[in-house]
């Protein structure tokens, strides 16, 4: 409940100056984990659906806000086999990315900007409450934090009120952390997705 009560009153926040424009989107992503931000991406076939709410107030000619509250299924949603672990030093300690196997469910709010109009460019970070775990695998830790904190880039075009976009999203938080079986060395795993969704501007 506190935090439902946090992300629908961050949401309320930003949406609060005024009234523009209020849509509905849904899409597909294709998440995975990353070991630190920018780094090495380990993507499986982990596709998960998004839908959710948009606002859009303009701010400055061909310049506008617009925020996003949206459900998100994220992680790595494929379960892997076990690594045969050859190194006695690290023997059932050590994993690879790909055996993290944690189906996740987020709300998130992306506060983008965006750029000019028909045709357009997003920029803008992410704040993520997490709010389903599920374990597929071996790999039985829990998120290390229940926010996550990103940041968005995208780019879409408009056909009258419809929208088409397709973006990346880069976590800087730590969500999970393991040993590497291959040398026993401890690895951070950040989030990570690719995009596509579809929208419509009520007004």
């Amino acid at each position: 409940m506190k935090k439902i009560t946090l992300f629908a009153a961050v949401f309320t926040c930003c949406i609060s100056f005024g009234q523009n424009k209020l849509g509905a989107f849904t899409g597909l992503n294709y998440s995975y984990f990353t070991d630190t931000p920018g780094g090495q991406v380990l993507a499986e076939e982990s596709f998960g659906l998004q839908l959710g709410i948009v606002y859009e107030k303009e701010i400055a000619p061909k310049v506008h806000f617009r925020p996003k509250l949206m459900f998100s299924q994220q992680g790595d949603r494929t379960k892997t086999p076990a690594t045969i672990n050859f190194d006695p030093m690290v023997i059932g300690n050590g994993f690879e990315m790909d055996q993290i196997d944690k189906k996740l469910t987020y709300i998130n709010i992306p506060l983008e900007f965006k750029f000019w109009n028909k045709i357009y460019l997003l920029a803008g970070p992410q704040l993520g409450f997490l709010i389903n775990e599920k374990a597929m695998s071996s790999f039985s830790q829990d998120a290390k934090s229940d926010i996550d904190f990103g940041f968005n880039l995208g780019t879409g075009f408009t056909v009258n009120k419809l929208f088409f976009e397709v973006g990346i999203y880069q976590g800087l938080t730590t969500i999970y952390s393991y040993n590497y079986y291959a040398t026993g060395s401890s690895v951070k795993a950040n989030n990570g997705y690719a995009r596509f969704t579809v929208g419509y501007l009520f007004k």
